[in-house]
């Protein structure tokens, strides 16, 4: 498996199983999260399943991949949470992402393809992986490896969706992973 898959079916684990889940992921790559997860502020309006979420991306915003979670798409998909590792790398604070779409994130040369495979995917609620060329919030590029999956409630549809974003290198750039 990958780092990215990993922690996705990690923070969609049962209930109780988050934990070992997580030490399992911090042995396996080697995971260092030193620093204390950030305090999440959680709105009154916010549900206990969502809040659990929140606080499982919370414990991984250290993680060397970039974590998002968004609402359900018929609400046009709204930021819930970033980690630490995504809002440093985009130069957002949380603040300014919540209740945003992550089409913030895309610039004038977005490709139409992974645009097309995310629509697919949002509306037959399945995973997808695409590679996007973004823009921070300063306009400049960066790159990254995306994989978004569905979060199921107890009835059988998608409550949230969550994604883990790995840098990659931006094509036709001798930089390499910026």
């Amino acid at each position: 498996m990958t780092l990215r898959r990993d922690v996705l079916a990690a923070v969609d684990a049962d209930r109780g199983s988050f934990r070992p889940a997580l030490a399992a992921l911090l042995d396996e790559y080697d995971l260092a999260l030193g620093r204390a997860p950030t305090p999440v502020d959680h709105p009154d309006d916010r549900t206990e399943r969502e809040a659990r979420f929140v606080d499982r991306l919370g414990a991984l915003d250290d993680a060397p991949i970039g974590l998002t979670l968004t609402g359900p798409a018929y609400r046009d998909t709204p930021i819930v949470y970033v980690n630490r590792w995504f809002r440093e790398r985009t130069g957002y604070p949380l603040d300014a992402l919540r209740g945003r779409n992550p089409r913030l994130f895309q610039g004038p040369d977005a490709d139409e393809g992974a645009r097309a495979d995310f629509r697919e995917a949002l509306s037959t609620w399945s995973a997808v992986t695409v590679e996007l060329r973004n823009r921070r919030r300063d306009g400049a590029p960066f790159a990254n490896r995306v994989t978004l999956r569905p979060l199921f409630g107890d009835a059988g549809t998608v409550t949230h969706w969550v994604a883990a974003q790995e840098p990659r290198p931006i094509e036709g750039s001798d930089a390499g992973v910026e």
